[in-house]
């Protein structure tokens, strides 16, 4: 009798261990299935993070082509406004130079001819300022609306996102990340500032000629009223101080650079200003 009890625990003992055997078989296609279950999730999180670096640089481009834009429509604003005012004011004395018979071309006038000399050399000088700012604003407004989008064009977009994937590859703590190789505010400041500045100068300074040459006007025009003609040239005098106050308060302001109004260095200078020193898109937050 023992011995068929023996026997049958050994039979029961030998179906648990193939059940085990079974149990084990298949744990380990468990555990293959979870090991690929992990290599997948890391290939995922690897993929997910190249992805996230990609949105951060074209995030960062995006940011840098807007900024692009607004620069561009600043500039050309700036410029329209410079080049209407330096045509009306050079129309204003064209037509007054065209218009005004102060004396009968037959006769000698009796104006003193110092006066007459005066006036032809303020409308032409008024006229050959105004001519010069307005023809160089122009120009440069041509220049930029033509040449401003090349700085945010699809070659620039992928060279950008290539070197910003690389930086964030290769990051080390200090590295200074990248930047825009081209931008239109460093084409500004090294192309346009100087010629912006000169165009600006001759405008202030076709201002007072231009009040000079309507008193020059009054004093031909109404040279029967001394009354007349002294209170035009007083006005154009007060207009005159008036200008350079306007001229001393925002003169300066408007020829400022970029970097001199914005305070800190402009995106062309590559990098911030104190490196970077945490995570390889911190630098612009």
């Amino acid at each position: 009798t023992w011995r068929e009890e023996e026997r049958s625990w050994r039979g029961e003992d030998r179906e648990w261990r193939a059940q085990d055997m079974e149990f084990r078989v298949e744990e380990r296609d468990w555990w293959h299935l979870e090991h690929l279950w992990r290599q997948e999730n890391r290939k995922w999180r690897l993929e997910d993070i190249e992805q996230r670096v990609l949105e951060n640089a074209r995030w960062v481009w995006l940011r840098y082509a807007e900024k692009n834009r607004r620069d561009v429509e600043e500039k050309s604003e700036q410029l329209k406004s410079i080049s209407s005012l330096s045509a009306l004011l050079g129309g204003f004395a064209v037509v007054a130079f065209v218009e005004l018979q102060f004396a009968d071309p037959a006769v000698k006038p009796a104006q003193s001819e110092i006066l007459i000399v005066a006036y032809a050399a303020t409308t032409a000088l008024t006229v050959a300022l105004m001519l010069n700012s307005m023809v160089l604003c122009s120009f440069m407004l041509c220049s930029i609306l033509r040449n401003g989008k090349t700085y945010v064009s699809e070659d620039e977009e992928a060279d950008y996102l290539y070197r910003c994937r690389r930086f964030a590859l290769e990051f080390q703590k200090g590295d200074v990340p990248p930047q825009p190789q081209r931008s239109f505010e460093k084409h500004w400041e090294t192309r346009c500032e100087d010629d912006w500045k000169n165009a600006f100068r001759m405008f202030t300074m076709g201002v007072p000629v231009f009040l000079s040459n309507i008193a020059c006007i009054s004093w031909l025009k109404f040279h029967y009223s001394t009354w007349a003609a002294g209170t035009v040239t007083a006005i154009a005098i007060a207009a005159t101080f008036g200008w350079v106050h306007t001229q001393n308060n925002w003169g300066w302001h408007i020829e400022r650079t970029g970097r001199n109004r914005s305070g800190h260095p402009s995106v062309s200078q590559g990098g911030s200003a104190h490196g970077s020193t945490g995570l390889p898109f911190a630098w612009h937050a």
